[in-house]
């Protein structure tokens, strides 16, 4: 299987997670720090890779994992923070358009990659399909906080990504895997130091429903696979091509807003107008002519 069905296959686990995360965030764990620490804690899960192939590897490129790992889990704070601020459709354009790009920045500055004409062709197809079926007009327009912080957090998940791809690059998947997520591990630890956060931290179990906690351990379970998924990918392939297929994951999204509108409208509640269809089937038209020329 190549690079392009694997994160294809990514990005619909995450489109799952994102409803469920979405969920959660604005009826469960409402603090971005709370549901940050629980994703990055449980990432020594990874050492059970360890038998298939854990290569050491020096102190710098040790040091450049932490830091990609650590950079993911910053990215999910101030994303998670963003979701708080403001309403998610007017996230996943930024999201969709700024992570492809700095990743093409990052990826250029760091691991010299240089994407042939039609790989530039492929990525300008997904990243405006992406932005276009994620778009929607809202009055009121974005709080300056919320821009701010999404940002910030497509500035960490695009470095998180490249810097993984360099580790890849220099030692084996399963090792690349491990090391970074020792970033992932030591960003959740240090979210215990202040006490309100710990406290929270602390609390949150027990404010939380069962159904809730099942939903929750649901969601870590596809997005762990997703994340595995795509690192794979990553791995493999081109990481700014790689992320420039996340429309994908809003084209799933979309999908699945409809399904839930018609039979759990409690859960997720989509307005499709003619006007709005009309514009999401011109984004898959886009995105599915980026990985047309993507994949020839």
């Amino acid at each position: 299987m190549s690079y392009i069905a694997i994160a294809i296959v990514a990005y619909m686990l995450y489109a799952i997670n994102g409803v469920v995360d979405k969920f959660l965030l604005t009826k469960a764990v409402k603090s971005p720090a709370v549901y940050a620490f629980y994703i990055g804690i449980t990432s020594p899960m990874t050492w059970v890779l360890a038998p298939f192939g854990l290569k050491f590897v020096g102190p710098l490129d040790l040091l450049i994992a932490i830091i990609g790992g650590a950079s993911f889990v910053v990215a999910l704070y101030f994303l998670y923070v963003a979701t708080r601020q403001t309403t998610i459709s007017r996230l996943l354009p930024i999201e969709g358009g700024l992570v492809p790009i700095f990743t093409l920045v990052f990826a250029y500055l760091f691991l010299g990659e240089r994407l042939s004409q039609t790989q530039l062709l492929a990525f300008g197809l997904m990243v405006l399909g992406a932005v276009l079926i994620a778009f929607k007009y809202e009055k009121g327009g974005w709080y300056a906080k919320a821009l701010g912080n999404a940002t910030i957090a497509a500035v960490f998940f695009a470095l998180s990504f490249v810097l993984t791809k360099y580790i890849f690059d220099e030692t084996n998947f399963v090792s690349g895997l491990i090391w970074t997520r020792l970033g992932f591990f030591l960003v959740s630890v240090s979210m215990l130091i202040p006490k309100t956060t710990r406290q929270k931290i602390f609390n949150a179990p027990k404010e939380t429903s069962k159904g809730n906690i099942f939903l929750y351990y649901g969601a870590r379970v596809s997005g762990g696979l997703a994340g595995l998924l795509q690192n794979y990918a990553i791995s493999l392939g081109s990481v700014t091509l790689v992320n420039a297929m996340q429309g994908t994951q809003y084209a799933f999204l979309l999908v699945m807003a409809i399904l839930l509108s018609r039979y759990y409208p409690r859960v997720l509640k989509e307005q499709i107008s003619f006007a709005i269809f009309l514009q999401k089937i011109a984004a898959i038209i886009l995105i599915s002519g980026g990985l047309y020329f993507l994949a020839r």
